[in-house]
């Protein structure tokens, strides 16, 4: 009969190699950081789509629109100057944004594809605009 000893150390053995087999996998994908030409100051450890210009580029389309859009964070678009202007933030999804606004984690917010439309005190003419550049790609 084997000793106590020896049953401890193959119960031992299989748990040190699957954490040996693992830590000999880390290391092994070499990701290089891509910077964005368009902002080089955004850097990550790969290519991530901006909410703001992937499919359907919603801050060209409000350029185009004549509206004063700037960039706040890679997520966030202001029109005009705050507190304002219309703010437009960009969740992961449109399940995303219909949550925000269920929970009231986003009053005052339309909630258009993915992105949270917070009107503040923008002219009609611009939520219009706003609304047909963030409505490009919505299904349903």
């Amino acid at each position: 009969m084997p000793s106590e000893k020896l049953l401890t150390a193959r119960r031992l053995a299989v748990p040190i190699a699957l954490a040996a087999f693992a830590a000999a996998g880390c290391g092994a994908v070499n990701v290089q950081p891509k910077i964005p030409r368009s902002s080089p100051r955004l850097v990550s450890r790969g290519q991530v789509d901006s909410p703001l210009t992937k499919i359907h580029n919603h801050l060209a389309c409000m350029r185009d629109a004549h509206l004063d859009v700037h960039v706040v964070s890679p997520i966030k678009l202001q029109v005009d100057s705050a507190p304002s202007g219309p703010t437009v933030m960009f969740t992961p999804t449109a399940g995303a944004a219909q949550a925000a606004q269920i929970d009231g984690n986003s009053q005052g917010a339309e909630a258009i594809g993915p992105a949270l439309l917070y009107p503040n005190q923008g002219s009609p003419g611009e939520l219009d605009s706003i609304e047909d550049c963030l409505d490009q790609g919505v299904q349903g």
